[in-house]
């Protein structure tokens, strides 16, 4: 299975979001596996990403500058995508 060395994980989240919590969980259960970089980005403190970005629906997930996914997802659903894409 090829797995590329270094990820960026960039995750756009807003408050009292339930999908973000999930996604921030699947994110940090995935980086116990694997090397990756993440940063999170919250719509109140960050607004001029998420303009610069388009991210209009929460949470957005983008993998190496590339939006992955909106909503929630699975570590298997992560991993799959970083196969195939990278």
């Amino acid at each position: 299975m090829f797995m590329p060395k270094y990820n960026l994980i960039e995750i756009f989240i807003e408050q009292n979001c339930r999908a973000c919590d999930e996604v921030l969980a699947v994110i940090a259960a995935f980086a116990d596996q694997v090397s990756v970089a993440v940063t999170v980005f919250d719509r109140e403190s960050d607004p001029t990403i998420f303009r610069e970005r388009r991210v209009l629906i929460s949470p957005a997930t983008f993998v190496n500058g590339r939006l992955a996914f909106y909503g929630s997802f699975s570590v298997d659903a992560l991993r799959n995508h970083i196969i195939h894409a990278g």
